[in-house]
Parts: structure tokens; C-alpha cells; sequence
């Protein structure tokens, strides 16, 4: 049986934080719902092309990737031929790939959104990164032990990056020039050279175990991890978990960094959205946001500052805008 918060109380609730040291200013006040037509559905990853700011969230649950245009207020539906999870930006080619559980990766030309080619894979896809170093899209084997490499030129495959079981979010950082692959029953992070497309390191995340959200601050070179009811502070250029911190406990997917506040959003499927504040070589939890049961991606626009979280009830689908006060 699945809880849900209904909208109107999400609205109410996503102004109310648990912050001891500012208890009258809020972190994040809830903004009107965005409805994505087609009635109530799951989502997956999402990720905000800042560019031409638009939320892509995909909607496994309905067989489409939903595109919105925060400054023209539209919703656009991309038809993706079964359940996608996880989209990637290309920006060299100007492309948009998404892929998931279809096994296979779709191509979107990046401004018109009209699909251009599709890549058949020989199992589900998860997470989707592009290295514009290397013109190369990683996509994640979801559960497998690989990580499948596609030409972002020519759209075909290539050898594929032999990983430990069960990957969940892939990153990369493009100072470092390195991947960020995490591990679930691990308990790991790997490390990956593109040049070589292997791994040349692995980094144990405890205390903090089942790691699924991966943030890159690539001004400090630090790597945030979230897991079951913890965040992560890691040094990029040794591995060594530098801080700690508790969050929200549940399922957290992905999570999302904001390099101007310098803050961590992470979402929870229990209902919160955990505010992480990065400060030298340190984090700490400001407080929790609440949003619909069942929220577990959400993307962040580092301009105006607002957080979009992908929220569904039993009535329909949102895409829910948190701002700062």
C-alpha cells in the first residue's frame, strides 16, 4: 500500500522546516504545482538544462519524458516508447539521450526535442552521464556489472566499462576528468579514468551504507554521497570521507548540489527533502523541507535557486517548485 500526501497539504507543509537556530525563516517555501497531464504516474531522475531553462523529469510510469519550460510555463510530453529513467545533456552534438528500462537509448535533437536515432542495449538502463571531454555518453547497466559507452557524434556503441555489481548514479567531474560510479551492496564508490575507460580506483563510503546519490562540487573537488539516512562529504582527490551527516531516513535517490548557496538538497521517499549545508571541509544539515510521500528525485536551477521535486498523488503528476525565501 503506497501513502500519499495530497497536494494541497504539500503546499502547506513545504514551508514548515525543522531548524532550531532560524525556527521563523523557512529554507525553501513550496510554490504552485506544475500538473503533468495524464494523471498520477512514477518518475525517475531529473535534470534542469539551465541553457534553455527546462526541467527534464522522466515518467516511467507513463511511458514519456516530460519536458517543462519554467519561463514560458509549458509542459511537453516526449513519447520514449516504454519506461525511460535516466537523461543525459550533449551539449557538443546537441543532443538530449534518454534510456531506461526499454533497453534501449533514445536520441532528442537538444533544441526542437524531435527524436533523431535510438540505440538498442542488451538490458535496462539506469543512469545516464556525458563526458563532453571525450564526446562520450555512459549509461549505467541498471543492476548489471558494466556501464555501456555511445559516441555522442555518431550514436553507435563501444566498449563497454567493467564495473562491481549493482551501480546506481554516475557522475562526472570535468576538472578531476574522472567518473564517479556508486555501489550499492558494496558500499563504494569507483573511480574511472575515461581515457581508459577502466576503473582506477574504489573508495568505501562508511559509515554510510546503500549509496545511490551522487553531487559533484567541482569548485572544491568534494564528491557527495547520500544513502540510507546519510550524506557523505568526500575528498575527490583522496577518497577519504572528510564529514557525515544524518538526513531524512528512507529510500534517497538523487540528490542535488547548489554551487552558489553551496547547499545539498537531497530527497527522501519518506516525505523530506534534507537542506545540507557544505562549509570547508565540512557539512552540516540545516533542516528538512516536506513534500509528498514517495518524492525521490528532484534537480536544482543554480540561477533563480529553485528546487524542482518530481511529485505524483493519487489524483495526478506534479512537478513541485521549492524557491528561497
Amino acid at each position: 500500500m503506497k501513502l500519499h500526501i495530497p497536494l494541497a497539504s504539500v503546499l502547506l507543509l513545504g514551508s514548515i522546516i525543522s531548524n532550531s537556530a532560524h525556527a521563523d525563516t523557512p529554507l525553501l517555501v513550496a510554490g504552485t504545482p506544475v500538473t503533468v497531464p495524464g494523471g498520477s504516474a512514477k518518475f525517475d531522475f531529473m535534470a534542469f538544462d539551465d541553457d534553455n531553462h527546462r526541467i527534464f523529469a522522466s515518467h516511467p510510469g507513463k511511458g514519456t519524458l516530460v519536458v517543462y519550460d519554467t519561463q514560458a510555463g509549458t509542459v511537453q510530453q516526449l513519447d520514449t516508447d516504454g519506461e525511460v529513467n535516466g537523461e543525459a545533456i550533449d551539449r557538443v552534438d546537441s543532443k538530449l539521450f534518454v534510456g531506461g528500462g526499454n533497453q534501449k537509448v533514445l536520441v532528442f535533437d537538444l533544441a526542437t526535442l524531435k527524436k533523431t536515432d535510438e540505440i538498442s542495449l542488451t538490458g535496462p538502463a539506469d543512469c545516464l552521464t556525458f563526458d563532453a571531454k571525450n564526446d562520450t555518453l555512459y549509461a549505467d547497466h541498471d543492476d548489471g556489472k558494466e556501464i555501456w559507452t555511445i559516441n555522442g557524434s555518431t550514436d553507435k556503441i563501444g566498449s563497454s566499462v567493467a564495473i562491481a555489481d549493482a551501480p546506481e548514479v554516475l557522475v562526472y567531474n570535468k576538472k578531476a576528468d574522472k567518473l564517479y560510479q556508486n555501489i550499492k551492496p558494496a558500499n563504494e564508490i569507483q573511480v574511472i579514468d575515461p581515457a581508459t575507460n577502466a576503473v582506477t580506483a574504489t573508495w568505501p563510503t562508511a559509515p554510510l551504507t546503500s549509496p545511490h546519490g551522487l553531487a559533484v562540487d567541482s569548485k572544491a573537488q568534494h564528491l557527495f554521497v547520500a544513502g540510507d539516512g546519510k550524506v557523505d562529504l568526500i575528498d575527490m582527490a583522496t577518497g577519504k570521507v572528510l564529514s557525515t551527516v544524518n538526513i531524512a531516513s528512507g529510500y534517497v535517490d538523487q540528490i542535488a548540489f547548489d554551487k552558489s548557496s553551496k547547499r545539498l538538497y537531497c530527497a527522501s521517499k519518506i516525505g523530506d527533502i534534507s537542506v545540507v549545508q557544505e562549509t570547508d571541509d565540512t557539512i552540516a544539515l540545516l533542516g528538512m523541507v516536506q513534500v509528498a510521500v514517495g518524492t525521490h528525485t528532484l534537480a536544482v536551477d543554480t540561477v533563480t535557486h529553485t528546487v524542482w521535486a518530481a511529485t505524483f498523488d493519487d489524483k495526478g503528476s506534479y512537478l513541485q517548485p521549492f524557491t528561497m525565501p
